[in-house]
């Protein structure tokens, strides 16, 4: 406020001051005086205020409020006019009319009167005009530095310069402004971004932009790279300085697909095929099945009866499990044989077996597999490699001499057979299901597996199709660890299921309020939106390309700077609520 009020009483004394000039001027255009030296006759005063010589500059350098300190050896009075005061005439001529820099005297309608004589009425007026207007001007930029709180000295600005010309020229009057202090440095070189200064993030994605606030770990200038942290994530991100406390995050071109979406269904390699070994591993050995309704081997003795009752007892099998008492028609002796799969197996892994009746005229239907060991055919290793036992089904065959047990043969030993062949050149042989024979399903379990190679960089395999439902894979070598290996992984590849286009599907908003989970189905766009929270601001616009946002690429941009998920679906409901979703929207 001190400012304000010695700013206003300088433009009030400004206004004297020029009022003093106006009244001499005219005093001295229009009063005599018996002075000899003050008398000039009409004719001559006409002619002298109509006289066209050029006219010197007039420059008036003095700040608003309190004159800046003169320096004395600077001094340079005005020539003597017949109107001049005392201290006028005793002053040293000079062309040019003094600056606030160059004079020390303190009674301005000294200041070179004469000049002023040689001015039109019209030049004057205007002078004073552009006084005033420079003057209100001080004192209004004196009014707003004060309610900003800044330092009065920073922006106020001084009369750098006022000239007149006389009417030889056609320059009229004019006046300039000057900034007092140094000169500001250039944009590009002045710190914009103070280290754990908060500062406002921007961040943009295909019509998305999300501003908020965070704390940049370092100062930064224009364009300069830094690293700042979102006020909302404990998280690090690269950003570019755009401005003073203003940042862009660096995101890649293309952000992965938001979680909330609906995932397309996926199936692992391991159920649409399987990998062909080089050998083939099978467990085998014989067996009693029991329970037969009169179907089973006629030719059995009493004494073997006898034994198997023994034997049931011993290995305490509950009796009541089988339906027909055990006599000679309801017993098989039957074969069994277990087929290790390419992945290997391992203790403990229950896989399904086959059982063949020695017998062809026997029918196994409602029968059950007593305990039985088998082993690896052919292997001189006397150890039990999986135990079988459990019920046995013909419904799979037209053969009622032939079952299968879901899960019967419990694995007690590791066993992995080859997958490469020491001939030719190495590779793996995966074929597909009979169900699954067709060239596009073909080429999708291709690209999945070359896209899996690429990204675990296996560079030295690569997948070809070589029919409908036979896929080989090269190997650098024929090292069956390695294949072993590689064909494990490859089993738990997801192969996504092929399924309707996203575009040919009503689109759809679906959230789960107890979870916060949002899900879309079908493609989602979204309206030109603007949503202001108290530490966010969300802007939707039309993409680069001139298309509709969507909301798939919203919830990409939320995913990837860590939004929590009230927050997210806050924003979404808000833009429902608003009618900027085009779209069928639940929430449940």
């Amino acid at each position: 406020m001190r400012y304000l009020k010695f700013s206003v009483l300088s433009g009030i004394a400004l206004f004297a001051v020029g009022m003093f000039f106006l009244s001499q001027t005219i005093q001295g255009f229009l009063g005599s005086d018996d002075s000899a030296e003050q008398v000039a006759s009409e004719l001559e005063l006409e002619a002298t205020l109509s006289e066209s010589a050029p006219f010197p500059d007039l420059n008036l350098d003095f700040p608003a409020g309190e004159l800046p300190d003169i320096d004395n050896d600077k001094q340079a009075a005005a020539p003597p006019a017949p109107l001049a005061t005392a201290q006028a005439k005793a002053a040293p001529t000079e062309d040019q009319l003094p600056g606030a820099s160059e004079s020390n005297q303190e009674i301005f309608p000294g200041l070179n009167i004469l000049m002023l004589t040689q001015t039109t009425r019209e030049q004057r007026t205007r002078l004073l005009e552009e006084l005033l207007k420079l003057d209100a001007d001080l004192v209004q930029q004196v009014v707003q530095n004060s309610n900003s709180r800044k330092p009065p000295q920073a922006n106020i600005r001084t009369v750098q310069q006022v000239a007149m010309t006389g009417p030889a020229t056609t320059n009229a009057v004019s006046a300039d402004f000057a900034q007092p202090g140094q000169q500001t440095p250039p944009m590009d070189s002045a710190v914009l971004i103070q280290k754990d200064t908060p500062t406002q993030i921007i961040a943009s994605y295909r019509g998305v932009t999300l501003k908020t606030q965070g704390k940049p770990l370092q100062s930064g200038r224009l364009h300069q790279k830094i690293q700042v942290v979102p006020q909302h994530a404990n998280l690090l991100f690269s950003s570019t300085v755009l401005s003073q406390n203003l940042v862009a995050l660096d995101l890649p071109a293309e952000l992965p697909p938001p979680e909330t979406s609906a995932a397309t269904p996926v199936i692992k390699l391991a159920q649409m095929g399987e990998f062909q070994p080089a050998e083939i591993i099978k467990l085998t050995g014989a067996g009693l099945v029991v329970g037969l309704n009169g179907t089973g081997d006629q030719n059995i003795p009493p004494e073997a009866i006898r034994a198997l009752k023994s034997s049931i007892a011993a290995m305490k099998i509950n009796l009541q499990d089988i339906k027909s008492p055990l006599q000679a028609g309801n017993i098989a002796n039957v074969s069994i044989t277990v087929y290790i799969p390419s992945q290997g197996v391992q203790p403990g892994q229950q896989v399904e077996c086959y059982v063949n009746a020695n017998q062809p005229e026997v029918n196994l239907t409602g029968g059950y597999l007593l305990p039985t060991a088998v082993a690896v055919e052919g292997s001189n290793q006397k150890k039990v490699d999986a135990l079988i036992v459990g019920p046995v089904r013909t419904d799979r065959s037209r053969n009622q001499a032939q079952g299968l047990i879901e899960n019967g043969a419990q694995i007690r030993s590791a066993i992995t057979p080859r997958l490469v062949t020491g001939q030719g050149i190495p590779h793996l042989k995966f074929f597909l299901n009979a169900s699954l024979y067709d060239p596009q399903t073909g080429r999708l379990v291709v690209q999945q597996i070359n896209r899996f190679l690429a990204a675990n960089m296996v560079n030295t395999s690569k997948a070809m199709l070589q029919s409908s439902g036979l896929v080989m894979i090269s190997l650098p070598d024929a090292n069956p660890n390695y294949a072993q290996q590689l064909a494990t992984q490859l089993l738990n590849v997801e192969i996504p299921q092929q399924s309707p286009n996203s575009s040919d599907q009503r689109p759809e908003v679906i959230i789960d309020t107890a979870t916060a989970r949002i899900e879309t189905r079908g493609t989602v766009f979204l309206q030109p939106a603007r949503l202001q929270f108290p530490d966010l601001m969300l802007e939707i616009s039309p993409n680069s390309r001139g298309s509709a946002t969507r909301l798939d690429d919203l919830l990409a941009l939320c995913q990837q700077l860590q939004l929590p998920r009230q927050q997210q679906v806050s924003l979404v409901r808000t833009l429902q609520q608003q009618a900027k979703i085009q779209a069928n929207y639940h929430e449940q």
